[in-house]
Protein backbone atom coordinates (compact mmCIF):
# COMPACT_ATOMS: atom_id res chain seq x y z
CA UNK A 1 0.00 0.00 0.00
CA UNK A 2 1.28 4.10 -0.44
CA UNK A 3 -0.48 6.60 1.15
CA UNK A 4 -0.09 9.93 -0.10
CA UNK A 5 -1.73 13.32 1.13
CA UNK A 6 -3.42 16.08 -0.32
CA UNK A 7 -4.30 18.94 0.88
CA UNK A 8 -6.95 21.71 -0.87
CA UNK A 9 -5.74 25.33 -0.76
CA UNK A 10 -5.33 28.28 -2.24
CA UNK A 11 -1.58 28.32 -1.75
CA UNK A 12 -0.36 25.91 -4.66
CA UNK A 13 3.15 27.89 -4.95
CA UNK A 14 4.04 28.18 -1.64
CA UNK A 15 3.53 24.46 -0.61
CA UNK A 16 5.34 23.52 -3.37
CA UNK A 17 8.84 25.65 -2.52
CA UNK A 18 8.52 25.07 1.49
CA UNK A 19 8.46 21.24 0.80
CA UNK A 20 10.93 21.07 -1.80
CA UNK A 21 13.40 23.21 -0.23
CA UNK A 22 13.30 22.00 3.55
CA UNK A 23 11.96 18.38 2.96
CA UNK A 24 13.93 17.36 0.06
CA UNK A 25 10.66 17.04 -1.93
CA UNK A 26 10.61 17.09 -5.86
CA UNK A 27 7.98 18.19 -8.62
CA UNK A 28 6.57 14.93 -9.90
CA UNK A 29 3.48 16.66 -12.01
CA UNK A 30 2.17 20.24 -12.22
CA UNK A 31 -0.59 21.69 -13.56
CA UNK A 32 -2.17 24.99 -12.78
CA UNK A 33 -4.20 24.41 -9.46
CA UNK A 34 -2.65 21.64 -8.95
CA UNK A 35 1.17 19.54 -8.03
CA UNK A 36 2.22 16.59 -6.55
CA UNK A 37 5.51 16.58 -4.69
CA UNK A 38 7.41 13.20 -4.68
CA UNK A 39 9.95 12.70 -2.16
CA UNK A 40 13.64 12.50 -3.63
CA UNK A 41 14.70 9.22 -1.99
CA UNK A 42 11.72 8.06 -0.55
CA UNK A 43 9.52 7.60 -4.02
CA UNK A 44 6.55 6.33 -1.92
CA UNK A 45 6.03 9.31 0.11
CA UNK A 46 3.96 11.98 -1.95
CA UNK A 47 2.03 15.23 -1.03
CA UNK A 48 -0.15 16.60 -3.48
CA UNK A 49 -1.65 20.05 -3.37
CA UNK A 50 -4.88 21.33 -5.34
CA UNK A 51 -6.86 24.49 -5.20
CA UNK A 52 -10.44 24.31 -3.95
CA UNK A 53 -13.19 24.58 -6.01
CA UNK A 54 -10.55 22.56 -8.72
CA UNK A 55 -13.08 22.13 -11.95
CA UNK A 56 -11.42 18.77 -12.52
CA UNK A 57 -12.23 17.20 -9.19
CA UNK A 58 -15.28 15.94 -7.41
CA UNK A 59 -17.04 17.96 -5.55
CA UNK A 60 -16.81 15.82 -2.44
CA UNK A 61 -12.84 16.53 -2.53
CA UNK A 62 -13.31 20.71 -2.72
CA UNK A 63 -13.13 22.14 0.77
CA UNK A 64 -10.64 24.09 1.88
CA UNK A 65 -7.98 23.01 4.22
CA UNK A 66 -9.19 25.02 7.52
CA UNK A 67 -5.23 24.70 9.55
CA UNK A 68 -6.23 22.62 12.10
CA UNK A 69 -6.27 19.37 13.34
CA UNK A 70 -3.86 17.75 11.72
CA UNK A 71 0.02 16.85 12.46
CA UNK A 72 2.25 15.52 9.72
CA UNK A 73 4.80 13.61 11.01
CA UNK A 74 8.74 13.03 9.28
CA UNK A 75 10.98 10.49 11.21
CA UNK A 76 14.92 11.69 11.20
CA UNK A 77 18.26 9.92 11.98
CA UNK A 78 19.24 13.16 13.30
CA UNK A 79 16.94 15.02 14.75
CA UNK A 80 19.50 18.13 15.81
CA UNK A 81 21.29 18.28 12.68
CA UNK A 82 17.87 19.20 10.64
CA UNK A 83 17.22 21.49 13.93
CA UNK A 84 20.17 23.20 13.25
CA UNK A 85 19.86 23.18 9.56
CA UNK A 86 16.98 24.99 9.86
CA UNK A 87 17.39 27.28 12.37
CA UNK A 88 20.41 28.42 10.22
CA UNK A 89 18.26 28.70 7.22
CA UNK A 90 15.85 30.60 8.95
CA UNK A 91 13.39 28.28 9.18
CA UNK A 92 10.17 29.55 11.76
CA UNK A 93 10.38 26.90 14.61
CA UNK A 94 6.72 26.37 15.51
CA UNK A 95 8.39 24.09 18.59
CA UNK A 96 12.22 24.18 19.90
CA UNK A 97 13.61 20.97 20.41
CA UNK A 98 12.75 18.99 23.49
CA UNK A 99 13.51 15.29 24.24
CA UNK A 100 9.95 13.44 25.78
CA UNK A 101 9.67 10.19 27.22
CA UNK A 102 6.88 9.72 24.76
CA UNK A 103 7.52 11.63 21.47
CA UNK A 104 11.19 11.22 21.46
CA UNK A 105 13.66 14.11 20.56
CA UNK A 106 11.28 16.26 18.31
CA UNK A 107 10.76 19.86 17.09
CA UNK A 108 8.07 21.62 15.19
CA UNK A 109 7.64 23.74 12.20
CA UNK A 110 4.38 25.01 10.15
CA UNK A 111 4.17 25.21 6.87
CA UNK A 112 2.12 27.87 4.56
CA UNK A 113 -1.07 26.68 5.33
CA UNK A 114 -0.98 26.35 9.14
CA UNK A 115 -0.21 22.40 9.18
CA UNK A 116 2.22 20.86 12.20
CA UNK A 117 5.15 19.10 10.92
CA UNK A 118 6.75 17.79 13.21
CA UNK A 119 10.36 16.62 13.35
CA UNK A 120 11.42 13.27 15.20
CA UNK A 121 13.94 11.15 15.71
CA UNK A 122 13.12 7.97 18.40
Amino acid sequence: MKLSTEVYTPLIKESKEFYCRNFNFKVKFEIDGFVVLQHKIDTACKLLFCVPDSPFVNEIFRPKYSGEGIIFQIEVDEVTKVYDDFKNRGVPIALDLVDEPVNGKHFTVSDPNGILIDIVQY
